[in-house]
């Protein structure tokens, strides 16, 4: 069929009021249109991060009929707040309507722009809706929702004496070397400004954790070094900084965090808690132990936190299998291999998160913290020093945690500590 290639033809005696008018777009969501409109420069800018112009005002254009297809189910809309229940189902009718036969790809696309969208409403403090609502939504988006995550079972924490704890913490690999650490520290060692051992002391420290290390001046970091370069895996490692030495960095900071150390001007000396260690107190030295040993799980389960992220977040992956691994349902070692196995259609964020799992638990392993032979099980030792540290991570990365929330019970057994999924970091 041709295109026409003339204007229709006026009838005789035709008016314009014979022809029907088109609807008027309700007020509020014109309104709330030329929101996003005045909004499209300074999120032109701040998109940079993530793309090009051009795909920023397709972003914002997928906004707009987000919020007008949300107007047309409920009869109202905004430009600066959403609900969850609200723009899941704009969403999945949007998505319906413009891509009835692709709609599950298509809502991907489209909350991953949703997401920009929202992280930049709340960064440049234009979000005029609820926290509550921002953290549900971002959640979603995210894909860091409780959904995400099974329900976590109760933490059977055993009931051992104190003989018992004492002889479990004398066995663990992480007691042993942090002894050694501590008995060659002695009476203090000169630091960094940073509060890091000088590199002249790194070897000797290194060697007191099991670890072959020597300090070097501009030394390469280790991923650089050995990065598709097998002869140098089995090579003493060259750091630039105690911080590149694994289990020295993190056995260090846990010391400071539990008070047996302490930072001076110049020099790491012992702390308050310093003689408590190696006490002839029994139940001092369990509960010491029990400290360093919290603080140092403090460390393993805080990741630096995603791209929108603004701090520190919990390894929510890790606490899972930590968890599990304290209940009568521990996590199978071929479950979190199948999870990191995103080339086999799974989720990419969960496969990255369960890969890097994999990696901090064979550390655990090394160090007798986690047994990982069919399943992943915590030691009885060690348990008591997961509600705890996981707890004190969420105090630390969301502001409006309580304690209370995670680890608490109506009238549980003492010996049970009742558990929920972790609640995503706020952003």
């Amino acid at each position: 069929m041709s295109k026409k290639s003339q204007k229709p033809k006026r009838k005789p005696g035709g008016h314009l009021s014979s022809v029907p008018s088109v609807p008027k777009m309700p007020l509020q969501l014109v309104m709330n249109q030329r929101v996003v409109d005045s909004l499209t420069p300074e999120f032109v800018r701040w998109f940079e991060g993530f793309g090009e112009a051009p795909d920023a005002l397709h972003c914002l254009q997928l906004v707009k009929l987000i919020i007008s297809a949300g107007h047309a189910l409920h009869g109202e809309s905004s430009a600066t707040q959403f609900t969850l229940d609200g723009l899941e189902e704009a969403a999945l009718a949007l998505a319906d309507n413009v891509h009835p036969d692709e709609s599950d790809e298509a809502l991907d696309g489209f909350y991953d722009e949703l997401h920009l969208y929202v992280d930049f409403l709340m960064e440049s403090g234009r979000w005029t809706g609820s926290r509550e609502d921002y953290d549900e939504v971002h959640g979603f988006l995210s894909g860091e929702a409780d959904d995400d995550l099974p329900d976590l079972p109760d933490i059977q924490v055993p009931e051992l004496s104190d003989a018992e704890q004492d002889h479990a913490f004398s066995e663990l690999p992480l007691i042993q070397r942090t002894t050694r650490l501590l008995d060659w520290v002695g009476a203090g060692k000169e630091v960094t400004s940073t509060g890091a051992l000088r590199l002249k002391d790194i070897e000797a420290a290194a060697a007191a954790v099991s670890i072959e290390a020597k300090g070097k001046k501009n030394a390469k970091r280790p991923f650089e070094a050995w990065e598709g370069d097998e002869a140098h895996l089995s090579a003493v490692l060259e750091v630039g900084s105690m911080h590149d030495v694994p289990v020295l960095r993190e056995i260090w900071i846990a010391l400071f965090q539990s008070g047996i150390l302490s930072l001076g001007a110049t020099r790491a000396v012992p702390g308050e808690e310093a003689g408590t260690w190696n006490s002839k107190d029994t139940a001092a030295r369990n509960r010491i132990r029990q400290i360093f040993l919290t603080a140092f799980l403090v460390d393993a389960l805080t990741t630096p936190g995603g791209p929108w992220s603004t701090g520190p977040e919990l390894d929510s992956m890790l606490a899972m299998v930590l968890v599990q691994g304290g209940s009568a349902e521990p996590m199978e070692v071929a479950e979190l291999a199948s999870l990191a196995d995103t080339g086999a259609g799974g989720d990419i964020v969960r496969g990255f998160a369960a890969m890097r799992a994999r990696t901090k638990l064979a550390n655990l392993a090394e160090l007798g913290l986690v047994a990982a032979g069919t399943h992943y099980t915590v030691p009885p030792v060690v348990i008591g020093g997961v509600p705890p540290a996981i707890a004190l991570v969420l105090m630390e990365v969301d502001g409006d945690f309580e304690p209370e929330e995670f680890a608490t019970a109506a009238a549980p057994p003492s010996n049970v500590i009742q558990m929920r999924a972790p609640k995503p970091a706020s952003h």
